[in-house]
């Protein structure tokens, strides 16, 4: 199964590399948070629907997709396996998953798009001090065909990442960014981001780029409806990854009151500790549009590179289809709150 991927990466990356991608902050209660959260739901299956004939597709930013799934943006794809980031991006394409590159990509985003082919990607954009860098991000993902910006918002600067701290990694490959400005230690990149992006730059960057914007990295109903006003395609409901400020709430607690809040009047995406497809399900019954998965692709492609990438991705839709049967939901689409309850304490 692909689950044991994440013990297998943990001998093949070394504690250095390993730390860095499965670590989180402080004392990573919120990393261990995300996936207990999830856990918290259950399922409420109904019976004699008539369930031979299912649905995964879902609709993101006004277009049909094959189902729920895209590959959260994850910085530094060459330290998991030489495969990179175009593994990734061939994996996601090969299972009709959307590739969110992200702004860290140790990989020409340009030849993350050629080998993604005709496939749909994004890309998801930090906002530096200097902006004329995140400009040049932009007009590399323009000139590559991402479809949508993904603005990530929960980075003023970097979180206390201690088990990182501990190992001192280092990186063996430069990020693409470095290449535009400069060499850059783990702690100097952290740096560069801009503390003082506010949602008047969320409007000049939806502008500049001329592609729909999403926002990552939003917990708070009010910034859910701030994001409505101000007029961005959606938005991903994320604590990124446990990595940023310790002891908030899950992807899964904070996904249902940011729902109710827009109530539809833009798209809502969920991440953090996603690792079956029967959570993709609950997500999707809470009022989520679609899921993003990190780890678990990180983990199969330092195992496997590409291909085990693509085991994980695969299983993922299977896993989500056949939870759709036993669920006697034969739609994806016609996921509601009938469909899951949280288990009792």
């Amino acid at each position: 199964m692909t689950h044991d991927f994440e013990a297998r990466a943990a001998e093949l990356l070394g504690p250095g590399a390993h730390g860095y991608f499965a670590g989180g902050a402080g004392d990573e209660v919120t990393l261990r948070d995300n996936v207990a959260a999830w856990d918290r739901f259950a399922l409420l299956p109904r019976v004699l629907v008539g369930v031979e004939h299912r649905d995964t597709s879902v609709t993101l930013l006004g277009r049909e997709r094959p189902h729920p799934f895209l590959v959260a943006p994850m910085a530094y794809q060459l330290e998991a396996h030489p495969d990179g980031e175009t593994g990734t991006a061939r994996a996601a394409a090969a299972t009709g998953s959307i590739m969110v590159l992200s702004s860290q990509t140790t990989t020409d985003p340009r030849q993350v798009a050629a080998a993604a082919g005709p496939a749909d990607r994004w890309f998801q954009l930090y906002v530096y001090r200097d902006r004329g860098l995140s400009h040049d991000l932009v007009a590399a993902a323009r000139e590559g065909g991402y479809e949508a910006l993904v603005i990530t918002v929960d980075f003023p600067f970097g979180g206390r990442r201690e088990r990182t701290e501990r190992s001192g990694f280092t990186l063996s490959h430069p990020p693409f960014v470095d290449g535009l400005a400069g060499p850059r230690s783990l702690a100097e990149r952290h740096a560069m981001h801009d503390p003082s992006l506010s949602w008047d730059d969320v409007a000049a960057f939806g502008e500049a780029s001329g592609l729909p914007v999403v926002l990552k990295g939003v917990l708070n109903p009010a910034d859910a409806v701030r994001a409505v006003d101000a007029g961005v395609a959606g938005i991903v409901v994320s604590n990124h990854g446990g990595r940023q400020l310790d002891t908030v709430l899950s992807g899964a607690d904070a996904l249902g009151p940011v729902v109710e809040a827009v109530d539809g009047r833009l798209d809502v995406l969920v991440d953090g500790g996603v690792r079956r497809g029967w959570d993709a399900a609950k997500a999707l019954a809470l009022g989520a549009d679609a899921v993003m998965v990190g780890r678990p692709v990180l983990w199969g492609l330092a195992c496997e590179g590409e291909a085990g990438a693509r085991r994980v991705l695969e299983q993922l839709v299977d896993e989500l289809d056949g939870t759709l049967g036993l669920l006697g939901c034969p739609r994806a689409h016609d996921l509601d709150a009938s469909h899951v309850a949280r288990r009792p304490t």
